[in-house]
């Protein structure tokens, strides 16, 4: 019997994956069953990793995003708990135990791992955690509508989506719970809206103990507005599903929640014309668009800020 499962989704991961399945395998105090996930990859992972004996490796047939491996994930699980681990990150030894120890004396059915950011030899680039210690309550259970006024695409907010779960694998498997295939992004928030509406006690952990890795580069990546819009479709699924007991205040968040992804579609929309230099594009949608100005004047001046500090 595994105490933990570490599902790892992985798609053109065979350049980071070993250091992510070191960190699994690495875990002191736990027994851990790790599954990784090939997303139909084609860069030689999966038949490396065939060769292994120390994790068990499931290939999709065709590239399904990240929500629909860890739902293969889930099918072969075994463990008491479910945690998740990108194909790029790693975390810290005891990171499963203390978390297992910490839900196991809430009584929670989820726990919400704090993160560091550290470039890919594992370095902090950042002086502090995403949440920092004593920023959020941890001794009291999150209700859906504080987690939704946590994920309100805000850059003054922590967005509670960022966090890493652990889950207790029977209250997935009691209430019929998987992720939201449908997603290539924000998959582990929306997994959490089901978890609270089915009645979870879940808690957030501010012990950074996940380690992102922020990739050379990723600072030109941007967001694919598909992958907004079918966030926000999920959203109103999610909101005329559970229409009967969601509170007004919590019904209000989901239609705020829904501008400010708009406002980020624009801004994408906008950014993406500013860099294949059709300015006057950018000025029509900019004009059209106007709510989504400041998120463009704030991304370019951050945008600069990073390549200059890069340079220097």
């Amino acid at each position: 019997m595994f105490d933990v499962t570490v599902i790892i989704a992985a798609w053109q991961a065979d350049d980071t994956i070993d250091r992510s399945i070191a960190a699994a395998l690495g875990q002191i105090g736990v027994r851990c069953q790790i599954l990784v996930i090939d997303d139909a990859s084609t860069d030689g992972l999966r038949e490396r990793l065939s060769q292994r004996s120390d994790v068990r490796l499931a290939v999709l047939p065709a590239n399904g995003g990240p929500a629909a491996a860890r739902n293969r994930g889930l099918e072969l699980a075994q463990g008491t708990w479910v945690a998740v681990l990108d194909a790029d990150d790693t975390m810290r030894p005891d990171r499963l135990r203390n978390m297992i120890d910490e839900a196991d004396r809430l009584n929670a059915d989820a726990l919400l791992g704090n993160f560091v950011r550290v470039d890919e030899n594992g370095r902090e680039i950042e002086a502090t955690p995403f949440l920092q210690i004593g920023q959020f309550e941890t001794q009291s259970p999150l209700t859906l509508e504080q987690y939704v006024s946590y994920n309100q695409v805000q850059p003054t907010k922590p967005s509670l989506g960022y966090l890493k779960p652990l889950i207790r694998r029977s209250f997935l498997i009691d209430h019929k719970l998987r992720y939201n295939e449908s997603l290539r992004n924000g998959e582990d928030c929306h997994l959490i809206f089901s978890l609270l509406a089915a009645g979870a006690r879940a808690f957030v952990s501010d012990n950074p103990d996940y380690l992102y890795t922020v990739r050379t580069g990723s600072i030109s990546h941007r967001a694919n507005p598909e992958h907004i819009f079918a966030l926000i479709a999920a959203d109103k699924e999610f909101v005329n599903q559970f229409s009967d007991q969601l509170s007004p205040e919590t019904k209000h968040l989901f239609r705020t929640r829904s501008k400010s992804l708009l406002r980020l579609v624009h801004s994408e929309q906008i950014m993406s014309s500013l860099k294949n230099r059709k300015p006057a594009q950018a000025l029509t949608l900019a004009l059209q668009h106007p709510s989504a100005i400041r998120r463009v004047v704030r991304q370019l001046y951050e945008s600069v800020g990073k390549r200059i500090g890069v340079r220097s």
